[in-house]
């Protein structure tokens, strides 16, 4: 007997074969980005890196427009537009940020610490708490690892890390853990979570990947298995934290990515830690602003959606301003 062949496809027959309306939503990356400027940096600019700026005018203007770009964050070196060199400066930075307040609100997470023998997470933060009469130049620091030796042969000792997070948490400025390899989530739960030194959730917790020091993403694909391995240990390690990817080097672009499709919230960008823009090609940065651009153009491509309010970035990330 024949058997009877369909020359149709009826509705109940397609629902039948693949009732792809009855999937339920993969929530992976259903939460809102964070996008940081790290603009100008410590690079050296002049022929070797053109889109360094140098004045205060030309380092207010490509932060602004970073901000407006997507940018609800910045980290900010300040230069000295003398020498185009960038300092550990309080007034210099002030100097800088000042205009920046004029035109846009932002979230500032600068680096707060003096690169003494022994590193100062203390005197600088609060030289800074006076000038602003408030938070609003240091609303959240960047914290290095316990034992890391910057290159500045500053040593970040256990003392100094955990007495700098006591005083910085106490003066309403949040701590941001660079997270530089495998063991540093261990050291930021072992030391300073567990022992109830940091309490200030949600834990602000970027892995660095590609950068000075930290997470080797040179080589594919052993670098998205690298990401897709951190990521996963933060997670797991602190459940009370933002996940953040701050990536640099030739491959920094895919690894964000990457980032973006496993649902980090934090994503660090800009001419402090990029240089190239493909992995792939000799293309320089050539501005700041186009590298937060492209981040923001991404992010909104694979249907996330970018920050752009500061106070809704301060209540996602747990800060609060004081200025």
């Amino acid at each position: 007997m024949a058997r009877k062949v369909a020359s149709e496809m009826s509705f109940e027959r397609v629902a039948k074969h693949f009732p792809v309306e009855k999937e339920e939503k993969i929530l992976t990356m259903d939460k809102p980005v964070i996008i940081e400027s790290a603009c100008p940096g410590w690079q050296i600019g002049g022929e070797r890196f053109p889109a360094i700026p140098c004045t205060i005018e030309e380092q207010v203007k490509e932060i602004v427009d970073s901000v407006k770009a997507g940018a609800v964050c910045i980290h900010v070196h300040p230069r000295d537009p003398k020498t185009c060199v960038a300092q550990v400066d309080d007034y210099l930075l002030k100097q800088v940020l000042d205009p920046i307040f004029d035109q846009v609100d932002c979230v500032t997470l600068n680096h707060t610490w003096l690169p003494k023998e022994e590193v100062d997470y203390i005197s600088l933060t609060d030289k800074l708490l006076k000038l602003g009469k408030g938070n609003k130049y240091c609303q959240g620091v960047v914290v290095l690892p316990i034992g890391y030796t910057s290159l500045t042969g500053a040593f970040h000792s256990r003392e100094s890390v955990t007495e700098g997070v006591k005083w910085l948490e106490a003066h309403d400025v949040k701590p941001r853990y660079e997270l530089y390899d495998t063991h540093t989530i261990f050291s930021v739960k072992n030391n300073l979570i567990d022992t109830n030194i940091s309490t200030w959730k949600p834990y602000i917790m970027p892995a660095h990947l590609g950068k000075h020091s930290s997470h080797a993403i040179h080589k594919d694909p052993w670098s998205y298995l690298n990401v897709i391995t951190t990521v996963n240990i933060i997670k797991e390690t602190v459940p009370d934290s933002i996940l953040g990817v701050n990536a640099g080097g030739r491959n920094w672009l895919p690894i964000l990515v990457l980032g973006l499709l496993m649902g980090a919230q934090f994503f660090r960008v800009g001419i402090e830690d990029q240089y190239w823009l493909y992995p792939h090609k000799d293309q320089i940065i050539k501005k700041n602003s186009d590298v937060v651009k492209l981040t923001v153009d991404i992010a909104q491509l694979l249907g996330r959606r970018v920050v752009t309010d500061a106070n809704e970035a301060r209540e996602i990330l747990g800060m609060k301003l004081t200025s």
